[in-house]
């Protein structure tokens, strides 16, 4: 085998996990595209209701709160599980969530007691102290400054108000918090305690909660991922509150 024809074989492997990753990234990370036309409408509902259901149980959202949901997705959490809140926001970086999440909500948005918007999580639109609780399901690894988007939720969030985020899932012992692909994040728990109490939360908690439903399309989820080395099952639900 020649040199050339070894460079050109790690070309075409690097273009073909770079095409990979680009269609990964539009299929979960920031939907787009006919992938996250097809992801947002079949799997997503299928498998997001387990994690929206341990997220919302964490949060206890009461009749007099104003909740924010970073990266909304489809709005299914807020329109599913907040329902009693006062007000509702979602912010998601993807067109096609966004479309859902304002027809899932449309009835509030027209009430005037709900919004969504398009907007980066590191930069939240909303002034200091805007709501009581804020949440955050299956996208922490996805983002580029997770300290940073940490910071913008308690900025916004009044004192005494709470949170309750999904910051990956769980790991073997000894794992230490690297990035995949260049893109996930994956982090031990000392890591995520140690990021989450630096931004001035308080009372942190982590608890680990199952992941995927039991539907068929979850159950082989599940089994792929462990195929890849990499157990999904538990998410990693971190509670705090600012004082």
């Amino acid at each position: 085998m020649t040199i050339s024809s070894v460079t050109a074989g790690a070309r075409v492997r690097a273009a073909m996990g770079a095409a990979v990753r680009r269609a990964a990234w539009a299929w979960a990370g920031v939907p787009s595209g006919a992938l996250g036309w097809v992801s947002t409408r079949t799997v997503f509902p299928l498998t997001a209701g387990t994690s929206y259901q341990a997220v919302a149980d964490a949060l206890e959202v009461g009749p007099q709160d104003v909740v924010l949901d970073v990266a909304c997705g489809s709005g299914a959490l807020l329109a599913t599980h907040a329902a009693q809140a006062r007000r509702v926001a979602g912010i998601d970086l993807s067109d096609v969530q966004v479309r859902l999440a304002r027809r899932a909500l449309g009835d509030r948005i027209a009430a005037g007691t709900a919004e969504v918007v398009k907007g980066d999580a590191a930069a939240l639109p909303w002034p200091d102290g805007s709501f009581t609780a804020v949440c955050c399901v299956s996208s922490f690894e996805t983002f580029p400054d997770p300290e940073k988007v940490l910071r913008e939720m308690v900025r916004v969030l009044r004192h005494g108000g709470r949170v309750a985020l999904n910051i990956g899932e769980r790991v073997a012992p000894g794992t230490r918090t690297h990035r995949v692909w260049d893109a996930l994040w994956v982090w031990s728990e000392d890591d995520v305690r140690r990021m989450v109490v630096d931004t001035g939360l308080e009372d942190v908690a982590v608890r680990y909660s199952r992941a995927w439903g039991n539907d068929p399309v979850s159950r082989f989820l599940t089994w792929m991922w462990k195929k890849l080395g990499n157990d999904m099952s538990e998410l990693r639900l971190v509670t705090a509150v600012k004082r």
